[in-house]
């Protein structure tokens, strides 16, 4: 594990955690999924592997978990982000748009949304890439309902329910063990949302040369597209969906980055 990166996930949750929090949201953390960028489309994805364990909880505005679900077995439920890179050159200049799903353990689209990258601190496009030892790739982004709709797909009509996997997980606010419940009347405000992907470790490109010297992300892309495209595991990928008018985008991504930081480190 970079010896930095702690510094640079504090960093970035206390420029997060000033704004303020509206409403109940929906949380969902992914560890250990995949990454891949193929040179021949510009295609970013990242997705579910084997390993991968999701938790996901309700909170509070004021960050109090009030349900959680969780799958422990990545072959029990999918996500995927896929996103279109565009590096015209030029420092913080890249765009990377695209869409985010994931289903729950009813194989369902549980959420769908738009997905665009944006800036955050002082990275212009939300970006970054760190050659330091491990060579880490961070990317940030915001997230539309499709057509202007709630991010809460499944079901169509009435309650939206998260099924997490039958562990045992103490019933929360929905009195329901193992799921998360936001009510008919709730699921069409959630129409925003954030994604940060965090600590993914491209140590070589797609054709063995290494990633090592690469000083930025745009580089680092450029360099992508000639030498195979990368593909790496382990990383994390932290969602928010919350209510509109969605002034708290990216204010609980900087909490759980501190917390994440506290229990890795």
């Amino acid at each position: 594990m970079n010896r930095f990166f702690p510094i640079i996930a504090v960093l970035v949750g206390t420029v997060l955690i000033a704004v303020p929090v509206q409403a109940d949201f929906m949380f969902l953390d992914y560890a250990g999924i995949s990454m891949g960028f193929d040179h021949t489309t510009g295609t970013l994805s990242v997705t579910e592997n084997a390993a991968t364990d999701l938790f996901a909880t309700r909170r509070s505005d004021a960050d109090v978990e009030l349900d959680r679900a969780e799958i422990l077995d990545g072959s029990l439920f999918s996500v995927l982000l896929s996103a279109l890179i565009v590096n015209p050159g030029g420092l913080d200049n890249i765009s990377a748009t695209g869409t985010l799903g994931g289903t729950d353990t009813d194989a369902a689209n549980a959420y769908g949304a738009n997905f665009a990258n944006t800036a955050f601190g002082a990275d212009l496009d939300g970006i970054t890439f760190v050659d330091a030892a491990v060579n880490i790739l961070t990317i940030t982004g915001r997230l539309s309902g499709i057509g202007g709709l709630s991010i809460f797909t499944d079901p169509a009509a009435g309650d939206w329910i998260f099924k997490g996997d039958t562990l045992g997980v103490a019933a929360g606010a929905d009195t329901v063990a193992d799921q998360i419940t936001f009510t008919a009347a709730e699921r069409g405000n959630f129409t925003t949302g954030d994604v940060f992907v965090i600590d993914i470790s491209v140590p070589v490109f797609g054709d063995g040369t290494s990633t090592n010297g690469f000083a930025n992300a745009d580089d680092f892309f450029a360099a992508a597209l000639l030498h195979g495209g990368f593909s790496s595991d382990g990383g994390d990928m932290k969602i928010n969906i919350i209510p509109a008018p969605g002034a708290a985008l990216l204010a609980v991504m900087g909490m759980g980055m501190v917390g994440w930081v506290k229990r890795r480190f």
